[in-house]
């Protein structure tokens, strides 16, 4: 997941790389700007593509600034609503390309450089990069061998402690400012691991103060289960166990002309004891006005249906906001008292043990 610039900016600023004095604001109406000027005011989404969309803009004076962020406060970029932005001075300099992020394929760390910085890099040409062990002493030593500029190989250094004591996927500098004085970070893409959370407070701490802007990370640090909007004008609410089960079922969906509304994985030891989480993937569901129907789908091995029909029909009775119908596939282990106990507490979920009939039902929802 990646972070927005600010709170990536503040973590290089923790590792000891020099970054340029900014201010986050949530409003149009600014009185105390960072330095005398030009600025640059930059919307703070976590995706890439900001420049390219309008939404880095050069500001020469107080008034344009004021004009850029009520052009940015309020859009939308790549399914982000821009809730903050950033202002900084305009830095100058040589905009170099620095970054460190981990090589799956190659088994360890891989460190890119290039001399040419900037939203073109991509068309720079081939960027150099070299994959080395995920150990600091093997990751310091390709940047001796890499980067013969003392200050550059010091801020590569920086970022290489960062990477590894945050267990951070990648961290990137673009552009990094190079001048005779030393380098400054004018862009920070920091991209975090979800599962080191419980690992890594100071991550969470960042998620934690910002609910609206990492949503899907913050309910995972709320409830501790995975719950993803991919599309917040989706139809079909889904409540489902097992990642590779529920993105067989968006696949599905998407492949049907359907429009699901999230991802779900609620583990199958979550689905234990209490109705909570059930209960919260709901309203969350619920929230959103596009919802016409829930589908619920669990192939039950570990899992006991029944225990698990039980809580839904718990979760149902206390979430009065939910309007829309519900089916549920449920297939495996206790089915038939599964069966029994919603007819008996919930006898309006219609439930399916064949997935076809299950979105069949779904269709005629939506379509109602």
């Amino acid at each position: 997941m990646l972070l927005i610039e600010a709170d990536g900016k503040t973590l290089l600023a923790e590792a000891g790389v020099p970054v340029p004095p900014g201010r986050p604001v949530r409003t149009d109406t600014v009185a105390d700007l960072p330095g005398p000027g030009p600025w640059i005011v930059k919307a703070q989404v976590p995706a890439g593509g900001r420049g390219k969309a309008g939404l880095v803009r050069r500001c020469a004076d107080p008034a344009a600034v004021g004009a850029a962020l009520r052009d940015m406060l309020g859009a939308s970029h790549k399914g982000h609503r821009v809730d903050t932005c950033l202002i900084e001075p305009v830095l100058a300099g040589e905009e170099q390309y620095l970054a460190l992020m981990l090589d799956p394929a190659g088994y360890g760390v891989r460190l890119i450089t290039h001399a040419r910085g900037g939203i073109d890099v991509e068309d720079a040409g081939r960027i150099a990069g070299v994959t080395c062990a995920p150990e600091l002493p093997a990751i310091e030593a390709a940047i001796a061998r890499t980067i013969p500029d003392p200050a550059l190989a010091a801020v590569a250094r920086a970022l290489a402690r960062l990477l590894l004591e945050r267990e951070l996927m990648l961290v990137e500098i673009n552009p990094l400012f190079v001048t005779t004085e030393g380098c400054t970070a004018g862009d920070a893409k920091v991209a975090i691991d979800l599962n080191a959370l419980p690992r890594q407070p100071r991550l969470a701490a960042l998620i934690a103060a910002r609910p609206d802007t990492y949503a899907d990370a913050a309910r995972k640090l709320a409830s501790g289960f995975d719950y993803v909007e991919i599309d917040p004008q989706g139809t079909i609410g889904l409540l489902t166990t097992g990642a590779g089960l529920s993105m067989m079922l968006i696949d599905e969906l998407v492949a049907r002309g359907a429009h699901p509304l999230n991802f779900c994985d609620i583990r199958t030891s979550m689905l234990r004891g209490s109705p909570t989480r059930i209960v919260a993937a709901l309203g969350w569901m619920a929230a959103r006005p596009s919802l016409r129907v829930v589908l619920v789908n669990i192939f039950a091995g570990i899992t006991d249906l029944g225990e698990f029909a039980a809580l839904l029909a718990d979760a149902l009775a206390q979430s009065p906001g939910l309007q829309v119908p519900v089916v549920a596939r449920l297939i495996g282990r206790g089915a038939g008292d599964a069966r029994r106990i919603l007819a008996e507490r919930a006898p309006a979920v219609a439930v399916e043990d064949d997935l076809a009939a299950a979105l069949a039902r779904v269709a005629l929802a939506v379509a109602a």
